[in-house]
């Protein structure tokens, strides 16, 4: 060993102990520099001297294998210690900035949410006590696109974490992998193989262990994507460019189905099934569930269908045959729709396509009210129309535009017949509304001396000679 070898060795001998000594005052578990920001409650926490004591004892083995004469080995396992603690940090450092990016996004947005609330607070109070007088209110349904802050922290948390630790994973997997050559056996582990038609003929493509474990991999990634996405999305992206519900609603559900189709496809791929091989299967399958689970399948078809076209969304009033309620959830096989009586009917999906629904709030949640009056014959018609316009008028759910009118239809077997025609700005103002309109016109056409009249018949009562010749009863 020449003096610049030995005084090289002396030297990384030397740093690796200090690197041990710098190592111990940071990550110490009692004062160290670093430690004092760690969860008490957490992993990490609960390990800290296992880990702890394996940072500190790795320079001290590497300083031990420099000095019995493995000098390069060490200082090869160094540099790659080095990367692997720069990749380590700055993913720690990538994760929790985006973490606590999103914990402020989701934070502002419930302060918005509350503010909206507040500000809505009473109108809503108003209209349900209105609604509740009439006797037929709808049901109050709080919107399933509120941001629950903890539910979303959760999610993205789990979410991130994730896509943290695969490219941990697959960073420290590049870095290792050229000098431990057993990190590759699973990749020398035969299971079977298949044939891959290319350009340049069939080729024999061997299916490892690896290749098996990998799929497995990408199969929980996807459903761990999957499950935690909505959160994620709501936060992040949705809340900044779309305000409508039911387009959040409509695009979470889609991506989640997007990410379960891509995943399966990477996931079988990598174990040798490509569409090539899999087209005849699936078209059998769906042959088999064309004629087998026709009404599951026309379901799903129709949700996809519902979810991109949106004839109903999250939060409508609709009417479909017999069932009139608010929209509460979409799902896979059925619409959630809430009624009048609180009851949650499931509609199958099928019915919204192929049926007739009627859509109260689709483009706009104005709406006519009709009423009908009848009065006397002898009544002063002017003075009966603008009555009647009058009141409808002066009542506060009563729109200004488009304007109230008031149509004379015909004469009648005991009245002249009337059709009030108003508009009303939101759906749970009609009962309401209706109620309203005909207590006030009853009185107004009081006061004003109209009468409004009801049917009247004339009995005739013939005597037969029978019944005039009978001896009277006594």
């Amino acid at each position: 060993m020449s003096l610049s070898e030995g005084i090289g060795r002396f030297g990384f001998v030397l740093g690796s102990l200090a690197l041990a000594l710098f190592l111990y005052r940071v990550f110490r578990p009692q004062g160290g520099a670093l430690t004092g920001g760690l969860a008490r409650d957490g992993l990490t926490w609960r390990t800290r001297k296992i880990w702890f004591w394996t940072i500190v004892a790795t320079p001290i083995a590497l300083a031990a294998l420099a000095m019995i004469g493995y000098f390069v080995t060490a200082s090869e396992l160094q540099a790659r210690l080095f990367t692997s603690g720069w990749i380590v940090l700055a993913t720690i450092i990538m994760f929790n900035v985006v973490m606590r990016g999103v914990t402020v996004a989701g934070r502002r947005a419930a302060h918005e949410q509350a503010d909206t609330r507040r500000a809505k607070t009473f109108a809503d109070a108003v209209a349900k006590a209105a609604a509740d007088a009439s006797g037929e209110a709808l049901p109050y349904l709080q919107e399933e696109s509120e941001i629950d802050v903890l539910v979303v922290s959760q999610q993205t948390r789990i979410l991130l974490r994730a896509a943290a630790g695969l490219l941990l994973t697959v960073l420290l997997w590049g870095i290792w992998s050229s000098i431990f050559p057993a990190l590759n056996v699973f990749n020398d582990v035969v299971l079977w193989s298949h044939v891959v038609t290319t350009t340049a003929g069939d080729t024999v493509q061997a299916v490892t262990l690896g290749h098996v474990l990998l799929s497995l991999l990408i199969l929980a990634l996807t459903f761990v994507a999957a499950r935690n996405l909505p959160g994620f999305l709501e936060i992040v992206v949705l809340q900044r460019f779309s305000r409508d519900a039911g387009a959040r609603y409509a695009i979470v559900t889609i991506s989640r189905y997007a990410i379960l189709a891509l995943g399966l496809l990477i996931a079988f791929n990598r174990i040798g099934a490509d569409w090539s091989q899999l087209q005849w299967i699936v078209a059998a399958l769906g042959v088999g569930l064309g004629f087998g689970l026709q009404e599951i399948v026309a379901n799903f078809v129709s949700g996809i269908i519902i979810l991109f076209e949106r004839p109903v969304r999250v939060g409508d009033l609709i009417s479909i045959g017999n069932t009139t309620g608010t929209v509460s959830r979409i799902k896979i096989r059925a619409i959630t729709i809430t009624d009048a009586d609180n009851f949650e009917v499931l509609v199958p999906n099928k019915a919204f396509i192929t049926g007739t629904v009627q859509n109260w709030s689709l483009t706009s949640t104005v709406t006519r009210l009709v009423v009908k009056v009848g009065i006397a014959y002898d009544s002063d018609l002017a003075v009966a129309r603008k009555t009647m316009l009058d009141t409808a008028q002066a009542h506060p759910q009563v729109l200004a535009s488009p304007i109230p009118t008031l149509l004379f239809l015909g004469f009648g077997d005991s009245a002249l017949e009337f059709e009030l025609r108003v508009f009303v700005g939101k759906i749970e103002h009609r009962l309401s509304t209706l109620s309203d309109l005909h207590t006030e016109l009853h009185a107004a056409l009081k006061r004003a001396n109209i009468e409004i009249p009801f049917p009247q018949r004339d009995l005739y009562i013939r005597q037969s000679p029978r019944i005039a010749g009978a001896d009277p009863i006594s």
